[in-house]
């Protein structure tokens, strides 16, 4: 059996070189594995809360949720259980939603959130999709900060309904 997308994108990534809360960027590629792995809705929450309070925290976004989006953007390509697909789009909103945390604006990092919102403008399709689940209302509130085309993103809610 082949990797999986989300894991050859999460092999790829030097997760050291990109700070965290509490520099605990060892502990993303760790918490991400076992996002995607999540079989039940208890698994995947456990794994959705040391990304978000490593990541990003409150709406603070630290360096790593950068690479953070395209492994999550990747993981909505796989075969994942619904907890784990509702958790990983959800983490997708808080990042997209996300600015720079103090300590990245010192490091001259302030436009963070404006890049991991272009980050996620590259799996913009994916998250159309999944306007057809249940995790509509969370793909709305990704493409409210992520789609610059109002009149299409109008159309394609007016289009497809949630399950």
């Amino acid at each position: 059996m082949s990797k999986s997308l989300a894991e050859i994108e999460v092999s790829r990534i030097a997760w050291e070189q990109f700070r965290t809360l509490g520099d605990r960027s060892e502990s993303v590629p760790v918490a991400l594995r076992r996002l995607f792995a999540a079989r039940n809705e208890d698994e995947a929450t456990s794994a959705y809360w040391d990304l978000e309070n490593v990541v990003v925290v409150q709406g603070q976004l630290y360096a790593a949720a950068l690479p953070t989006v395209s492994v999550l953007l990747a993981a909505l390509l796989d075969d994942l259980s619904a907890d784990a697909r509702d958790l990983v789009l959800e983490l997708i909103h808080q990042i997209v939603a996300g600015e720079a945390a103090e300590a990245e604006v010192a490091r001259g990092n302030g436009d963070l959130g404006d890049r991991c919102r272009e980050a996620a403008r590259a799996g913009l399709w994916l998250v159309y999709r999944e306007l057809g689940t249940r995790r509509r209302e969370t793909a709305e509130a990704v493409l409210e900060r992520i789609e610059a085309d109002g009149v299409r993103r109008a159309a394609f809610l007016a289009g497809l309904r949630g399950k």
